[in-house]
């Protein structure tokens, strides 16, 4: 087999995944289109791995963030030390959040 087809059908996919389009929608259409089904497997796995790709990427963005944060939340813990009332909310505010943010990245890196 020629990777032509192939490589029209993972754009297809990806274009169909891109318009919000579920797995079993977009194999029904694959489907549809006449495609065998170990290119059919093919593709969507290799759908699956370009969506993990993409949401790891998220997650880097996510935990960058988030340590920025908490970085932001200790800096700012030091130089508030003797004002009560912005030391309170630079040291569990901006770093609750912080914590938030880096959960949330590094659930998507695991690719939960």
């Amino acid at each position: 087999m020629s990777t032509n087809p192939f490589n029209e059908l993972i754009q297809l996919a990806t274009s169909l995944q891109q318009k919000g389009l579920s797995t079993d929608e977009i194999t029904l259409q694959l489907r549809q289109k006449g495609t065998p089904e170990n290119l059919l497997e093919e593709i969507i796995a290799e759908l699956k791995k370009i969506r993990l790709t993409q949401k790891r990427n998220s997650g880097f963005i996510w935990c960058a963030i988030g340590a920025t944060l908490m970085a932001l939340g200790f800096v700012f813990t030091l130089f508030l030390f003797n004002n009560t009332g912005g030391m309170r909310f630079a040291m569990y505010g901006l770093t609750t959040i912080g914590v938030g943010f880096t959960i949330k990245g590094l659930s998507d890196i695991m690719g939960w």
